[in-house]
């Protein structure tokens, strides 16, 4: 009788990723195997239009972003997962603002799952702003760099 293999398990765990699954069995014989995603949820403190009192004005931070002031073609988190610049601890970022991407160029990976997944930039163009930090947590459609 033929085992589950690692192999298998990591086909199937890229193909729900692919397909953005949530859940997938396999039953191969007496052996079965689910897997789940993991998901998190992300809490936004949203500020209100009523007065700030002088003592909360200190920890108020501006609504507006980069993001809003810069102009150009916006690179979007085709998944959801942890956003990296870099592809390993200590090593140098894919890109830096500033510098000249071409269409096909891998401008920071997406770890979900356990898999690192590459984001791949469709535009060519100069970075003129990273809008997400090393090592947050972005959802599919966030807005990561901006092309221009």
């Amino acid at each position: 009788m033929e085992n589950i293999s690692l192999e298998l398990i990591e086909m199937l765990a890229k193909k729900m990723n692919e397909r953005e699954l949530n859940e997938i069995t396999l039953e191969k014989g007496d052996e079965k195997i689910t897997l789940k995603k993991e998901i998190k949820y992300i809490t936004k403190e949203v500020i209100n239009d009523k007065p700030i009192s002088k003592e909360k004005k200190g920890n108020v931070v501006s609504t507006k972003t980069s993001e809003e002031k810069a102009k150009g073609n916006i690179v979007i988190a085709p998944m959801s997962g942890t956003f990296y610049r870099s592809p390993a601890p200590g090593e140098p970022h894919f890109v830096q603002e500033g510098d000249e991407v071409n269409s096909g160029d891998v401008v920071c990976i997406i770890e979900a799952m356990k898999m690192m997944n590459d984001v791949i930039c469709k535009y060519s163009g100069k970075v003129v702003k990273i809008l997400v930090e090393n090592g947050e947590i972005v959802q599919k459609g966030d807005k990561l760099f901006v092309i221009e």
